[in-house]
């Protein structure tokens, strides 16, 4: 269902939140004020999970007005190293389980705490890199299924990881395999507006995808710095969420003990334009989370940002009023 076209969040709130996991984390953070007048089922909260290169601006700028017109609270975290989350002094790698202590520590402290929610648990949604820190969360504490009214997994990294999809970019486009490999790994998407753009955004211009070049401009100034400590490739290629599958590609958190008594609904969204993740990518990361396959919409890899947003944003609200309330 569309919604009217978002007012702006002038109620945004930032904060410095010390939490248990041993981090100060920077938080984004709105509660709707039309969520107590809003007639109908409550709405849960939505907590927003970014990934590499990228911080909780990048939900802030359009997912936020949007979800907050409909009645929504929302939170994004920074990861440590990003928009304002120390990562410690000349600390260059995070590794995966540092972001699941830190989403641990942030659901059960901050959530209870700011978002004035009802009984109704929070919806996590991710994009890229944030995908696979809600796979190893919930492989490490499937207890934590019935905590959490649901989940939505946008253009993630698979369960699998970078390599195998790597190595598909390789067999099919030499070109694009370096073009992405320039981009991410060697971080030219900091210094090369041309290819900033077609990584993330899509489209020639502003015509194509709603980002002017200064927008361009100034997103790559974002990555710049939320890329300065990045996630530890390494140590993730050795506890990769693929090694926890059933014969099927499902993740084993889904038939252990805690979902005994079933699990929330989860929703794995890919983006047609997306220059980053393919299309087995996504299918791969709907199998593991039980599903017969993901929903596509019309975008590029930053599903959140440009004038296609709302394609993603009103799958999330339909998914929410379909398969949570």
């Amino acid at each position: 269902m569309a919604a009217n076209p978002p007012e702006e969040v002038t109620f945004l709130q930032e904060e410095q939140v010390d939490l248990s996991s041993g981090v100060s984390m920077k938080v984004l953070w709105s509660n709707s004020s039309k969520a107590n007048n809003k007639k109908g089922p409550q709405l849960p909260p939505l907590i927003f999970l970014h990934g590499s290169f990228h911080g909780a601006w990048c939900w802030s700028e359009r997912f936020f007005p949007y979800f907050v017109s409909l009645g929504y609270h929302v939170a994004a975290l920074n990861w440590r190293g990003t928009g304002g989350t120390f990562a410690g002094e000349g600390v260059k790698k995070v590794k995966m389980e540092e972001h699941v202590q830190d989403l641990k520590a942030f659901l059960e402290e901050f959530v209870p705490s700011k978002l004035q929610s009802t009984e109704l648990k929070p919806i996590l949604i991710s994009h890229s890199f944030g995908g696979l820190s809600i796979m190893k969360y919930l492989e490490k504490y499937p207890d934590k299924l019935q905590d959490i009214g649901g989940a939505v997994i946008m253009c993630s990294v698979p369960p699998s990881g970078n390599g195998r999809m790597t190595m598909r970019f390789l067999r099919r486009s030499l070109r694009a395999s370096w073009k992405i490999t320039a981009g991410l790994a060697m971080k030219k998407v900091i210094k090369d507006p041309a290819l900033c753009r077609e990584l993330f955004f899509g489209g020639a211009g502003n015509d194509d995808s709603g980002v002017s070049d200064n927008d361009v401009i100034r997103y790559m100034g974002y990555f710049h710095r939320d890329s300065e400590a990045t996630i530890d490739l390494m140590d993730l290629a050795k506890r990769l969420p693929s090694a926890q599958i059933d014969d099927d590609g499902k993740a084993l958190f889904l038939s252990s003990p805690a979902a005994s008594n079933g699990h929330p609904p989860f929703l794995v969204v890919g983006a047609t334009e997306d220059f980053i993740v393919d299309q087995e990518g996504v299918d791969e990361t709907a199998k593991y989370f039980g599903l017969e396959g993901p929903v596509m919409v019309d975008s590029p890899h930053d599903v959140m940002l440009g004038k296609k947003y709302q394609n993603a944003a009103e799958v999330i609200h339909q998914f929410v009023e379909e398969k949570v309330l």
